[in-house]
């Protein structure tokens, strides 16, 4: 027994020799390695080969804080549309009030020109305040709306408080020394038209662009509480001027009203927040989004304004029903009511101008509060502000 196992343990000793004496010759046997290792570094580098697509997969997750999902509500996406509803407050509701301003103009400052000359001073403001968001939707789509929004309250106040110190009528503008009535039409214009004109660009593009940073599925109905501003300050800004313009005059009515408008931007610079980083670009203008079928007939169909109920109704029934639903049914409404009850209005039957006024006012307002929410459900809310501004870049032009 003893001579097997003494015949076994050398078998033993051997076999585990045989690795033994392999590490002894490593050198040998590494000179031989190749051949057989580099067929299995192949493979290893196939299996590597996906490393691109898990970079790829890494940046796209750095990038989702710029398209994530809005939270639908909360403190500060109300507060946002609280200050949007302040801004919409100063600056439509003002452009609204044209209604009183222009004929104190051809009664008083601007007598010898026609009042078809003298609406060119108002429609400079509404196709500057509409045109220019070409360009500011993708300053803000880029920069977000703390500067920009400071930046248009400021330049619009200032235009307020130019206008404040320009003469009363056309006579003392004469006893001024300056040329009656020529050089008052060119301030008039430079000032409301051109200067508040591009200050209400920036505040109002900024105000409702950033709703698409807290709203998707309110979205409507957020837009619709601001775009009710404008019809609150277009129902408060003729109240004070018909009191203050026969008191107090041109000068200290429109210093009252930059006294307005200043309070008025300065709690809409205060509640307004972006949630968006700012995408990477040249903040530069593109008609690209014109490719878009889509988008290019919601532009076609934005040419119209309207009432305040109508837009904070449609602004509500459209998170219901949809955006593009709501904005067939409204126009077909208006449509129905144009044939309805305006072809019926005679002296007569004065009663269907005021029901025709109430019922298109309804349609047509539905298409101020859907319009930009319709062309935001055709993008991402990092692009809202350059298709919002390119959109009504072409609407000023209706």
């Amino acid at each position: 027994m003893e001579g097997t196992a003494s015949e076994h343990r050398p078998k033993a000793v051997m076999t585990q020799s045989r690795p033994l004496s392999t590490l002894s010759s490593a050198s040998t046997h590494v000179d031989a390695s190749p051949p057989t290792t580099l067929p299995r570094i192949g493979p290893l580098r196939s299996i590597n080969t996906p490393e691109p697509p898990v970079d790829l997969e890494h940046t796209t997750m750095e990038k989702r804080p710029m398209v994530d999902s809005p939270p639908e509500g909360g403190l500060h996406a109300w507060l946002t549309v609280l200050g949007s509803f302040c801004i919409t407050t100063a600056v439509y509701g003002l452009s609204n009030s044209v209604g009183v301003i222009q004929p104190y103009w051809a009664e008083y400052q601007l007598s010898p020109f026609a009042v078809e000359n003298i609406a060119w001073i108002s429609g400079a403001n509404i196709f500057l305040c509409l045109f220019l968001g070409v360009q500011i939707g993708p300053w803000f789509d880029r920069y977000g709306p703390r500067w920009l929004l400071a930046a248009g309250s400021m330049i619009y106040v200032a235009g307020l408080v130019g206008l404040g110190f320009l003469p009363e009528d056309c006579d003392v503008t004469a006893r001024q020394g300056v040329r009656a009535p020529g050089t008052l039409y060119g301030l008039l214009m430079l000032l409301w038209g051109i200067i508040m004109g591009s200050g209400a660009a920036l505040c109002c593009t900024v105000a409702l662009s950033v709703l698409a940073h807290w709203f998707e599925k309110k979205r409507g109905l957020a837009a619709g509480i601001v775009f009710v501003g404008s019809s609150v300050g277009g129902a408060v800004f003729p109240l004070v001027l018909r009191t203050t313009l026969p008191k107090l005059g041109w000068q200290w009515s429109m210093r009252i009203l930059a006294l307005i408008a200043l309070s008025l931007l300065g709690m809409g610079n205060v509640l307004v927040k972006g949630r968006i980083k700012g995408r990477r670009g040249s903040g530069a203008i593109n008609f690209g989004c014109f490719r878009d079928a889509s988008f290019l007939w919601t532009t076609v169909g934005c040419f119209s304004k309207g009432s305040g109920v109508g837009r904070l109704a449609a602004g509500a029934i459209s998170d219901k029903i949809g955006r593009f639903n709501t904005m067939i049914l409204t126009t077909v409404f208006s449509i129905i009511t144009t044939f309805a009850v305006w072809l019926l209005v005679e002296t007569h039957r004065m009663w269907l101008l005021y029901l025709f006024a109430a019922l298109f006012g309804f349609g047509t307002g539905c298409v101020i509060s859907i319009g930009p929410i319709c062309v935001g459900q055709l993008t991402e809310p990092g692009n809202f502000g350059q298709y919002y501004g390119t959109s009504y870049s072409v609407v000023s032009f209706s």
